[in-house]
């Protein structure tokens, strides 16, 4: 009669070579604090779960972080700037604006901000239309935005319409 050794503790609060890698596909899209409450939503433990007293222990960003760290995972910050995401200065000096500007411009739609953590994030720049900065009280940010928005909402349908054609 042959027995399989018992694990050793090490081996026992180790986490899951599948949840590190749910985690290095979740980092593509979401910050540490998503990915936690995703894997706290499937009921996925962290390996400390396995200790004795620890079994209703959940995921932290904290633990998610350490994960990252831990198995070497590329970051979020990493992965957006691979694709061309541009830090705050940087957006700002391409589009001739100021950071209150920008900021503001992510707030109603215009530049996409992509976050890497909880508090600061990365940018896209706006796709061919690009509006001016301007400061008038009769054409105010939140119109032009709507005129932005309902321009490439036609281009899309125009284009739309020609390949169903």
């Amino acid at each position: 009669m042959t027995t399989q050794n018992p694990k050793s503790s090490a081996q026992q609060v180790k986490t899951r070579p599948e949840v590190v890698e749910l985690v290095d596909k979740l980092l593509d899209d979401h910050i540490c604090a998503e990915i936690a409450d995703i894997l706290n939503a499937r009921g996925i433990r962290p390996g400390g779960s396995a200790r004795r007293g620890k079994a209703d222990a959940q995921f932290t960003d904290l633990r998610v972080i350490y994960l990252v760290k831990q198995y070497g995972l590329r970051s979020r910050y990493d992965r957006l700037r691979e694709r061309g995401k541009l830090t705050k200065a940087e957006a700002c000096a391409k589009l001739g604006i100021s950071e209150c500007t920008l900021v503001r411009w992510a707030k109603y739609g215009i530049v996409k901000r992509h976050a890497y953590n909880g508090y600061i994030g990365l940018y896209e720049l706006p796709g061919p239309h690009i509006p001016a900065k301007q400061c008038s009280r009769w054409n105010q940010l939140a119109h032009r935005t709507e005129a932005i928005r309902r321009l490439n909402s036609s281009k899309c349908s125009d284009l739309k319409e020609r390949a169903v054609v």
